[in-house]
């Protein structure tokens, strides 16, 4: 069913549970809306990323499910279904994830017709469902931002706009300022965001004496101090890096930084300096400059909008691996070093301020 149809009145959209995954989806969220303006359109995911994505333009409204996107087992997933339809069945429901579970929820909707890329397990339950291009027997690795639109061009919508965008209210705004006055970070300030945390694993972890050097490196070159970001379950890691660099770090492992507040306050920093995950994606969306580190993941998944970011990496025999734990010694993240990091940060914001 092609969105732009009349007929399509009512479109569900079941988004990623990853953060920077949800923020690469909203190129095809803008297009969606864009095709179907008069659609009522509800997203669908998880609670935290509604935050994220309060008060955007793209949808009507937002299901929330738990926070690593489940919503309690089978009978859980027929409410869920059924909190989607509850103003009425829909006609499109689009699939992002590529899970079964996803799915499940898509059925439980009855949507008329049910979109999403095949998969073995779920192939039999999809009314639309293209197939992804391969590299051998594996998935050939695209940016996220383009697979997503992809989907939409099987449903008859071409839409090439790759680039990303989330909404910031003046609320936001306003708390965003108030925490980091609180951190010590006055209104005319310039400083650096780090994120050392990934929560896909610790094989996207760089090391402590790398952001440690860094960050310490950074301050001797331009006098700016580097506000140490931390997620759930990342508090000790942010402060062990934080004492560790010394005056030069702002430790915030006592009052992290909410998800929806990484918005004006990575719109703020002048450059991130992060691991491959989710704040990247923010950063990006603000067109905040990044230097990121990356190991285990293939970066042609986020190949796209790096007009303003430098990927660090090296090739290594056993990468890309994607596994969460590296059964090695993982070479692919402490062959980075600080030198290189600050390499790329004085050409990055040399290029930014050129531009």
């Amino acid at each position: 069913m092609n969105p732009r149809e009349e007929s399509c009145r009512r479109i569900a959209v079941r988004l990623p549970n990853w953060v920077g995954d949800v923020v690469m989806a909203t190129p095809l969220l803008r297009a969606l809306r864009s095709a179907a303006p008069h659609a009522t359109i509800t997203a669908i995911g998880t609670a935290p990323c509604g935050r994220l994505l309060a008060g955007a333009p793209w949808f009507d409204r937002y299901v929330a499910l738990d926070a690593r996107g489940r919503h309690g087992g089978l009978l859980g997933w027929w409410r869920a279904g059924r909190d989607v339809a509850a103003d009425g069945r829909p006609d499109l429901h689009l699939l992002l994830p590529h899970s079964l579970s996803s799915g499940l929820i898509g059925v439980a909707s009855r949507a008329r017709c049910l979109a999403g890329y095949w998969t073995r397990e779920r192939g039999w339950l999809l009314d639309c469902k293209p197939r992804l291009a391969l590299e051998g027997r594996r998935r050939l690795p695209l940016p996220m931002t383009r697979l997503y639109l992809d989907l939409l061009r099987a449903l008859g919508v071409d839409a090439r706009d790759e680039s990303l965008a989330l909404p910031l209210s003046e609320a936001e705004t306003t708390r965003g300022e108030a925490m980091l006055h609180a951190f010590g970070i006055d209104s005319n300030e310039s400083f650096i965001a780090a994120n050392p945390g990934a929560a896909f694993g610790a094989s996207k972890f760089w090391t402590v004496e790398g952001f440690a050097e860094t960050i310490r490196g950074l301050h001797q070159r331009r006098g700016w101090r580097t506000l140490v970001l931390c997620g759930p379950g990342e508090a000790a890691q942010a402060r062990t890096i934080a004492d560790a660099a010394g005056p030069a770090a702002i430790d915030t492992s006592s009052a992290p930084v909410p998800l929806e507040l990484l918005k004006p306050v990575l719109r703020r920093a002048a450059l991130l300096l992060t691991t491959d995950t989710g704040p990247r994606h923010i950063a990006t969306a603000f067109k905040t400059p990044c230097v990121v580190l990356m190991g285990p993941t293939d970066p042609r998944h986020t190949a796209s909008n790096l007009e303003r970011t430098r990927v660090l990496r090296v090739d290594v025999p056993c990468g890309p691996c994607h596994l969460k734990t590296c059964p090695l010694d993982h070479r692919c993240m402490t062959s980075l070093t600080a030198a290189m990091a600050l390499q790329a940060t004085d050409e990055l914001l040399a290029a930014s301020t050129a531009a």
